[in-house]
């Protein structure tokens, strides 16, 4: 994209932006039931623990689990803040996606802009407030130490790439809304397949070794886990370029192949005129 034409998208991020402020009381309701999600992984979790034969698990201790898993869940209101999903199935079933074609502005580019409006309001309404009381609680519960401030300048840096990774997805998956009109039926299975590979449950490390080794060559751990363990300080220097690196391969790949399907559902949308 050229630096010019970057002004005319950044309305439909201040849309973005709007519209997730206009719904703060279902964010709202939201942030509650983070709140009690937060307080069951506690719980749940300190009771596996009490009765684990050892106090490690897979490599990590309590406190290291406790922690990853309430700033995975914590982040995952950032990174799957796009709505991408949902505005080009609904543009596909309702026939509007014919509209938005004529108009003098790149379909994906607007998705993501917008995308990044929702990924803002939800770092005012959701991270931060979410974050703060996870630290306080992990502090004073358990003693886990508070991430630095470098590790939250990096663990913001990977959450716009694990972002922009999870809308590209959600584009694709919602591209296939033109050929199955079963927007639903493919959210359940987009949600369920993010949250378990990209580590927002569980990470990696509880996998068997065979499905470690295949998550190695797919973006679901650049999602999720990967952030987490940048903002845990548990990556090296050479570590953590290397996940930037691979999350700015992901980013360019899976752009490419928005551009590349939605080209080619262009055609298919002309030809059936909707």
């Amino acid at each position: 994209m050229k630096p010019r034409n970057i002004k005319k998208y950044m309305a439909f991020s201040k849309a973005g932006i709007l519209s997730g402020f206009a719904y703060k009381f279902s964010a709202f309701g939201w942030l509650l039931g983070d709140i009690i999600s937060l307080l069951i992984l506690y719980f749940l979790w300190s009771a596996i623990y009490q009765n684990a034969s050892g106090d490690v698990i897979n490599g990590m201790t309590f406190k290291q689990m406790v922690s990853y898993l309430i700033y995975a869940r914590v982040a995952t209101s950032l990174v799957f803040a796009s709505a991408s999903f949902w505005i080009i199935g609904e543009d596909i079933y309702e026939g509007n996606i014919a509209i938005s074609l004529i108009r003098p502005i790149n379909y994906r580019y607007r998705l993501l802009a917008e995308g990044f409006g929702n990924f803002l309001s939800s770092l005012i309404l959701m991270f931060i407030p979410l974050m703060t009381a996870s630290i306080i609680l992990l502090t004073i519960t358990i003693g886990a130490p508070i991430p630095g401030v470098l590790d939250f300048v990096f663990f913001f840096i990977s959450a716009i790439l694990s972002f922009m990774i999870a809308d590209s997805l959600n584009f694709l998956i919602g591209e296939v809304a033109l050929f199955t009109n079963a927007l639903f039926g493919l959210m359940i299975i987009k949600n369920i397949t993010m949250s378990f590979f990209s580590g927002s449950l569980l990470p990696s490390s509880f996998f068997p070794v065979w499905l470690q080794n295949i998550l190695n060559f797919l973006p679901f751990q650049s999602m999720v886990e990967k952030p987490i363990m940048i903002l845990m300080g548990s990556l090296n220097g050479t570590e953590l370029l290397k996940a930037f690196v691979i999350q700015l391969i992901w980013v360019l790949v899976l752009n490419m192949l928005c551009t590349l399907t939605f080209n080619g559902i262009k055609k298919r949308v002309v030809s059936v005129g909707g």
